[in-house]
């Protein structure tokens, strides 16, 4: 038995290698992505960091004003100058990011006291700004709390009594992660895509794609076993995936470790072996049921081209809500244990955290994730027991 199906698996495994465009498409679409997301990310945190490093330049409408305001400005570092005549319209444009509006009758309400009022000028919609306006606005704040406190001094009062509490915050992200381990998020998401599309097209070739070159009716003709030649079948394509899920997990875990990249992207987190490990471990499940459900919707289609639709809407949905939730701050919930790829998700997340794993939920997560896979799997075979799958998946 176990002859056939190999002798099966190693007939697809040879036709699929001798395809080389489509071996170069699956590992071009698996390993482009981890590459994708760094590049990505990369330029995200780079920019934000360059920016909040480099000395903030602030245009300052009526800065005559206040000039002691401005004298704290500049001695914090802050490279004050006048604002242009069309500030409003440089700032809508985005050549300006904030621009500091002092009206006329700020100093009458310092001198006497009394609270005044600055604007700041930002185009909310312009995201580049956010970083400009976080620095302005903290320098504002304390040179409020400074006037503030000497305001109290003149008067004999403490200015302890204006911060009756005071916060401290504790990271407590393992070490070496902190707001770098969102990086980490990514890592199940590279994951699941390659269990998507890391069989895609063997998937559909030796399904849909037999038929179209009619020679499935040949192999459909030996003297074995219809269950056989869909196990044999699937064998070769799950077997590719799983090489495919390791490679890109692979390469992205590599490049967030090199030295240049870390350097370059400003993202410095790492791996354990052991962690990796884990991480595919318990992606296996998901490549089964992927492999599966792409095995039966090609044979049911009744063309390549029709077979490539659908398996590419199956790949959507298996894979597009991992994107959403790992960027999105949405906390775990017991039911998501329940949902494949979701709790796969939560779990590799966790692992890349440095907590320790969830047994319960990675036993249940992976039943049920087999549990579709071996439905799939036993749907297509029966397919493949009817005659029409030689004409057609639904003909």
């Amino acid at each position: 038995m176990f002859e056939r199906i190999w002798v099966v698996t190693w007939k697809e495994t040879i036709d699929n290698l001798r395809d080389r465009r489509s071996v170069m498409n699956t590992l071009g679409t698996v390993l482009f992505n981890p590459i994708f997301y760094i590049v990505l990310f990369g330029f995200l945190n780079r920019s934000f960091s360059e920016r909040a490093e480099q000395q903030l330049h602030l245009p300052v409408m009526g800065g005559e004003n206040a000039p002691n305001l401005v004298r704290f400005l500049e001695n914090n570092d802050v490279a004050v100058y006048p604002a242009p005549a069309d500030a409003e319209a440089q700032v809508r444009a985005g050549n300006l990011d904030v621009v500091l509006v002092i009206p006329e009758d700020y100093g009458d309400l310092f001198s006497a006291g009394e609270t005044a009022t600055v604007e700041l000028m930002v185009d909310e919609s312009n995201q580049s700004a956010s970083v400009s306006l976080d620095r302005t606005e903290e320098l504002l704040q304390r040179y409020g709390l400074r006037v503030g406190s000497l305001r109290l001094l003149a008067r004999g009062i403490s200015p302890v009594i204006m911060v009756p509490v005071t916060v401290e915050t504790v990271d407590v992200s393992p070490e070496g992660r902190g707001s770098d381990g969102f990086a980490l998020n990514l890592l199940p998401t590279v994951m699941i895509t390659a269990a998507f599309f890391g069989g895609f097209f063997l998937a559909v070739d030796m399904t849909a794609g037999e038929r179209e070159r009619e020679s499935i009716e040949p192999l459909l003709t030996n003297p074995v076993p219809r269950w056989m030649i869909v196990i044999g079948k699937f064998t070769a394509a799950f077997v590719f995936t799983i090489l495919a899920t390791a490679l890109a997990t692979g390469l992205f875990t590599a490049l967030l470790s090199a030295p240049q990249v870390q350097d370059w992207t400003n993202i410095r987190v790492s791996l354990a072996p052991e962690v990796v490990a884990a991480a595919v471990l318990l992606m296996l499940p998901v490549v089964f049921a992927a492999v599966a459900l792409e095995m039966l919707i090609a044979s049911y289609a009744r063309s390549f081209k029709e077979a490539q639709t659908y398996v590419q809407i199956v790949a959507m949905i298996g894979f597009l809500p991992t994107i959403f939730l790992s960027v999105l701050p949405i906390q775990q919930q017991s039911w998501m244990a329940f949902v494949p790829t979701v709790s796969q998700l939560y779990l590799i997340q966790s692992l890349s955290r440095g907590e320790p794993l969830d047994v319960g939920n990675a036993v249940i997560a992976s039943i049920i994730t087999l549990l579709i896979g071996v439905i799939a799997l036993l749907a297509a075979v029966n397919l493949y027991n009817q005659e029409r799958i030689i004409l057609g998946g639904h003909r």
